[in-house]
């Protein structure tokens, strides 16, 4: 994922718990969360729900091997620009990530820091 998003020009850091995320996110650090739906420790959706309490405004793009239309009715409903099953195209995922950053930025306040 991280070699597709340099091809795409966008910087990303990397997280390997969702626990790790949530110790380094501060609101408006960061201008797109992309997520799996099930990880080690505690779920997309709980980390979506402690996130957006944190950072209302921070678009999420869900992703999930499974088929799973309940989680993708809730992920959305609660705010996440997207939910994609896996495989993902390429082309699909960026489409997302653009209008994703260009959410944010119309969102993001002008005194808040930026992480590019």
């Amino acid at each position: 994922m991280a070699e597709l998003l340099e091809v795409f020009d966008v910087k990303c850091q990397i997280f390997d718990r969702p626990e790790k995320i949530l110790a380094a996110h501060t609101r408006g650090r960061f201008d797109c969360l992309i997520t799996d739906l099930n990880m080690k420790g505690m779920s997309g959706l709980e980390l979506q729900e402690k996130l957006s309490a944190a950072d209302p405004d921070l678009p999420i793009i869900f992703m999930s091997a499974q088929l799973a239309p309940e989680a993708k009715a809730r992920a959305l409903r609660l705010g996440a620009v997207a939910f994609l099953n896996k495989p993902i195209s390429d082309d699909v995922l960026h489409g997302h990530i653009i209008s994703a950053l260009n959410r944010r930025s119309m969102d993001k306040p002008d005194d808040l820091p930026r992480e590019p």
